[in-house]
């Protein structure tokens, strides 16, 4: 399958963006925890990011592996990594 595959492209399209704005969401109450030195809701923030940061990872590396591509253009990545 390629880029130009209209359903795939659209599922990974969307599911990237969802994954993303999880991610900026937890990155987001993880810096307010830190800033209210909170380190039980701090620790809490952390977990559900590593989470998320691993799902998008093992969402990419599955599809690389089943269609040998990455599921999105390597300028389309928003965050470091991924």
């Amino acid at each position: 399958m390629k880029y130009t595959d209209a359903p795939l492209v659209q599922m990974n399209r969307h599911f990237r963006i969802t994954l993303t704005r999880l991610i900026n969401h937890a990155e987001r109450d993880l810096r307010l925890a830190r800033t209210a030195q909170d380190m039980a809701d701090a620790n809490t923030a952390k977990a559900r990011l590593n989470t998320l940061e691993a799902a998008l990872g093992i969402y990419t590396a599955a599809h690389f592996h089943a269609y040998g591509e990455r599921p999105w253009p390597e300028e389309e990545a928003t965050h470091a990594g991924r």
